[in-house]
C-alpha cells in the first residue's frame, strides 16, 4: 500500500470510528482480510460472508500481530481498531480512493474464457513496476484487495472484472476506471444465470460501454476473430472516425490484424506451444517463441495480450526479451510430469463448454500412441442449458473416437457430468468410461488406473474440487 495511508485515513475512508487505543498515525503497509495467512504488522479488515465472518477473529488477528483492525464488532480488543457497520463495503470503499490516488495506467480486461490467464501474460509483458490481480481477483471484493497491492513506485496496474449477473462489470469500471480494456471472447460461461448467448453478450458490453463514455479511456484490444466482441464494439463505435481512443486488432484469421498470428503448433510430445507471431507490418517484427503452456486457446491469449501491451507502446525489442518469461497460469494448462513417463495437464480451475472444447481440441494432438485418462467435472452455471451441453461434449468425444484415437479412458466427476459419459458410452462402448459422485472416489479410481507413459487431463468447474485428484497423482 501507498506509504502515505495511514490508519487513520482508512477511517475516514470507511466513516468508521477510531478507537482510542493510539493516535491512528501509523502507515498501513498491507491490508490481510483472512487472519490465517495474516502476517505480523498488517491491518486485519474482517470480512462476513454466508459461510464465515472474520469478524469472530480479531482477536486471534491480534494475537497473530496484527498492527490493527477494522471490525462490524463492538468487542474491544488490544490494539487499535475501527469499527464500520459493513466489512465489504468498507474495503471496496479503500479499493476506490486507493484508485483515485493511483496516477499510473490501469488495464482491465474480461471475457467468457482467458481472461485470467491472458490477465497475467499482459503483467510480465509491462515489465517492472506492474501490480495484477492475484489468481482470480475479479470481483467488488477481489479488485479492491488488488489496489491494496499497489505501491508508491507502481506505475501500471492490470485489472481483471469478472461477472455473473447483469451491471457488475459496469460497476466494476465505473468505480476502477479502467484507461485500457478488452473483452477476450464472448462465450458460454455463467449462460445459465444470463438466459441465453444474448444475456452474456449484454453483460460483457458493459466494458465497453464504459470506454466509449469515459474521457480518461486510451486504448481498446480488439478480438477480430470473436463476432459477439466485433458486435459490441460497433455498437459503441460506429465508426473508427468516431473513436477518440486507440483501438488495435488481433486475430488468428484476419491477416490485416495488428497482431497476427501467422502459425501455431502444439509440440506433440512436450505439450509446449510453438507460434509465430507478426506486430504491424515491419517482418523485422515477427516473433517466434515456444513456452511450457497447454492448450493451442492459449496463442489466442498471447496475442491479445500483446496487442494490450502495444496500446501502451510496450516496443516490439521489450516484447520480445519478456516474453519467454510467459508461465501457465495456476491450474490453467500447467503441464506436470510424473514418474514412469506419465504427465498431467492440469486445467482444474475452471471450466465451460467452449474451453473444455478447445483443450480436447489440443489433447487430441498431443502424443498420439498414448493413452489418455480425461477427468471431467461438471461444468456449472448452465442452467436449464447444462443437460444439454454435458449430452453435447459426450458427442464431441464419440466424434474424437472415430477419428482415430480410441486409446482413451474417460472418468466424469459430479452432477450433470454424468451426461458425457452416458452418451460416450452409448455411441462407442467399445471406451470405457465411469461417472463417480464424489471426487474422493474419483481419485481413488484414477490413481488405481494409472499406467505409465499415461496422459492424464483434468478438467472441471471450480466447486468440483479436481486439485484434489492432481494432489495424490503429485
Amino acid at each position: 500500500m501507498y506509504s502515505s495511508i495511514t490508519f487513520k485515513k482508512l477511517a475516514d475512508w470507511t466513516g468508521g470510528i477510531l478507537s482510542d487505543r493510539g493516535e491512528g498515525e501509523f502507515s498501513v503497509d498491507s491490508l490481510s482480510t483472512d487472519s490465517r495467512t495474516l502476517k505480523s504488522g498488517d491491518v486485519f479488515l474482517a470480512l462476513k460472508g454466508e459461510s464465515f465472518d472474520g469478524n469472530l477473529f480479531i482477536q486471534e488477528a491480534a494475537k497473530r500481530g496484527a498492527r490493527g483492525v477494522i471490525t462490524e464488532s463492538p468487542e474491544p480488543v488490544a490494539i487499535p481498531k475501527i469499527q464500520v457497520k459493513d466489512g465489504l463495503a468498507s474495503l471496496i470503499s479503500i479499493g476506490e480512493n486507493l484508485r483515485k490516488l493511483f496516477l499510473g495506467e490501469v488495464f482491465a480486461m474480461t471475457g467468457s474464457a482467458g481472461k485470467s490467464s491472458t490477465k497475467d501474460m499482459v503483467a510480465v509483458l509491462l515489465g517492472e513496476n506492474t501490480v495484477s490481480s492475484p489468481a482470480s481477483f475479479n470481483n467488488l471484493m477481489g479488485v479492491s484487495r488488488t489496489l491494496c497491492l499497489v505501491k508508491d513506485s507502481t506505475q501500471k496496474l492490470v485489472l481483471e472484472m469478472g461477472m455473473n449477473q447483469f451491471g457488475e462489470i459496469a460497476e466494476l469500471c465505473r468505480r476502477f476506471q479502467p484507461h485500457y480494456a478488452m473483452i477476450t471472447n464472448i462465450g458460454d460461461a455463467h449462460i445459465g444465470k444470463l438466459g441465453g448467448q444474448e444475456g452474456i453478450f449484454r453483460a460483457k458490453k458493459e466494458m465497453f460501454d464504459f470506454l466509449s463514455q469515459f474521457p480518461q479511456a486510451k486504448g481498446l484490444a480488439l478480438n477480430a476473430d470473436d463476432p459477439w466482441v466485433m458486435e459490441a464494439f460497433k455498437q459503441n463505435f460506429p465508426s473508427s472516425r468516431d473513436s477518440k481512443i486507440k483501438v488495435l486488432t488481433y486475430s488468428k484469421n484476419e491477416k490485416t490484424a495488428d497482431v497476427f498470428l501467422a502459425h501455431q503448433e502444439m509440440d506433440s510430445n512436450s505439450g509446449f506451444l510453438n507460434l509465430q507471431i507478426r506486430i504491424g507490418s515491419d517482418p523485422k517484427d515477427e516473433l517466434a517463441v515456444s513456452l511450457p503452456i497447454f492448450g493451442e486457446h492459449h496463442a489466442q491469449n498471447i496475442i491479445a495480450a500483446i496487442a494490450m501491451v502495444r496500446l501502451a507502446n510496450v516496443s516490439v525489442a521489450d516484447i520480445r526479451q519478456r516474453i519467454s518469461k510467459i508461465q501457465p497460469a495456476s491450474h490453467r494448462g500447467e503441464i506436470r510430469l510424473l514418474s514412469q513417463n506419465k504427465i498431467v495437464i492440469d486445467e482444474t480451475y475452471n471450466s465451460n463448454p467452449k474451453a473444455l472444447k478447445s483443450s480436447l481440441d489440443s489433447l487430441k494432438k498431443l502424443a498420439l500412441n498414448k493413452r489418455k485418462v480425461l477427468v471431467l467435472g461438471e461444468m456449472r452455471e448452465l442452467g436449464p442449458f447444462s443437460s444439454a451441453l454435458h449430452d453435447e461434449i459426450g458427442f464431441y468425444l464419440a466424434d474424437w473416437v472415430k477419428q482415430g484415437h480410441p486409446s482413451l479412458l474417460l472418468v466424469t466427476v459430479q452432477g450433470d457430468a454424468k451426461k458425457i459419459s452416458e452418451r460416450l458410452s452409448s455411441l462407442c462402448p467399445q471406451i470405457e468410461t465411469h461417472h463417480f459422485d464424489q471426487v474422493q472416489q474419483a481419485t481413488q479410481f484414477v490413481n488405481q488406473q494409472l499406467k505409465p507413459e499415461d496422459i492424464v487431463f483434468l478438467k472441471g468447474s471450480r466447486g468440483v474440487k479436481l486439485e484434489t485428484v492432481l494432489a495424490s497423482l503429485k
